[in-house]
């Protein structure tokens, strides 16, 4: 059922109010608080990265692109500064220099998980509180730092084992790298279960215009994990909707649903740390390009005494598409990342990417990224 369009909003007045009485509290109760207690409760992140990715044949032509991509952001623990406990207010910009290696690859799924509009952006504001083993967050969050994520595949520079393409294809805005979006979540956590649920603006490209008539994205999620065979396990599996103005749907996504599942086990060998994932994404609505996702892979650390920080991995991510000559597309990618000095890192990337967006011929692309974070 379509949603019926509501009067245009005129005014973003409540979210640079709400930021403005953010920062006049902490400051109102900062000036009451221990000097010492105050500085402790800050802390700071900083992570920047440079990217090569060169698509040496294949694809729509061979060509080469570069990347730079830094965050930086800080955030404030009530508990330390002496207030109460279980609260946090975190804040991070962005900002991107780069150029699209799918102009040379021409894939669907995207070979560099950094790769987004050249931009500087307040990428987020948001309030989290901890009550027991519950906790809520509200304000400008990217709901993919939540849902839908594989911690053994955060090393794969491939957009899919991050972000599953049924959700990120099918509807580009929404609240995922490069964007955000304002909404509210929440999470409950015990004996090895947990479960989320979340609403998310139906337009993170432009979160702060027209936020309450963009349409709205619902998340929701399932979490279990656990002990077995020596080794550890989590599963997920999550349900999304996605509800458009007929006005906005070319552009932001359609009125849509999906579900995504995702499994993870972790295990210790002969003093090596080994993970594997396997991820499945189903969007079968005919109004969606790409109806379903397969993902899987292995990732191997602690395997060179002498190069304690390194990690390699091996991976496939297939997505089926409809209306294309060919039915899918695969990519292939292996890694080797290289921890150079302390928060230093440098990976190589190979990915060969069969039938690229269903039309162009099978594409060899070589990445390099050098990464730095600093907290």
């Amino acid at each position: 059922m379509l949603l019926k369009p509501r009067p245009p909003c005129r005014t973003r007045r409540p979210v640079w109010l709400l930021c403005l009485g953010i920062c006049a509290f902490t400051c109102q109760t900062a000036s009451t608080a221990d000097a010492t207690s105050f500085s402790n409760a800050f802390s700071w992140n900083l992570h920047l990265s440079l990217d090569g990715a060169d698509n040496f044949s294949g694809g729509v032509a061979p060509g080469a692109v570069g990347n730079a991509t830094g965050k930086a952001g800080f955030a404030f623990n009530t508990a330390r500064a002496g207030w109460w406990s279980g609260g946090r207010l975190v804040t991070e910009f962005l900002a991107i220099q780069n150029s699209s290696p799918e102009n040379y690859v021409g894939d669907i799924q995207g070979v560099n998980n950094l790769t987004g509009l050249s931009r500087g952006a307040l990428y987020k504001l948001y309030y989290r509180q901890n009550i027991g083993n519950a906790t809520l967050r509200a304000g400008l969050i990217s709901a993919n730092d939540y849902f839908d994520t594989s911690g053994v595949a955060s090393r794969f520079l491939n957009v899919s084992y991050g972000f599953t393409p049924t959700i990120g294809v099918n509807v580009p805005a929404a609240s995922s790298y490069p964007f955000s979006s304002l909404g509210v979540m929440g999470s409950y956590g015990a004996d090895g279960w947990t479960a989320m649920g979340g609403v998310f603006e139906g337009d993170a490209i432009h979160p702060l215009r027209d936020p309450y008539d963009r349409g709205d994205m619902i998340l929701l999620e399932a979490d279990r994990s656990g002990s077995l065979d020596g080794g550890h396990y989590t599963l997920k599996v999550g349900a999304w909707q996605n509800s458009q103005l007929p006005q906005y749907q070319s552009a932001l996504g359609n009125d849509t649903s999906g579900l995504y599942s995702i499994g993870e086990y972790r295990w210790k060998q002969a003093g090596m740390a080994w993970g594997g994932f396997l991820e499945l994404g189903a969007a079968p609505n005919p109004v969606n390009a790409l109806p379903w996702y397969l993902g899987a892979g292995l990732r191997l650390r602690h395997f060179w005494l002498a190069r304690p920080g390194d990690s390699l991995g091996i991976g496939m991510a297939r997505a089926w598409l409809r209306g294309r000559p060919h039915t899918a597309e695969t990519d292939l990618e292996c890694y080797y990342s290289a921890k150079i000095i302390s928060h230093l890192y440098l990976q190589p990337d190979l990915q060969y990417v069969i039938h690229p967006s269903g039309n162009y011929p099978n594409a060899l692309v070589g990445l390099l990224r050098l990464h730095m974070r600093l907290s």
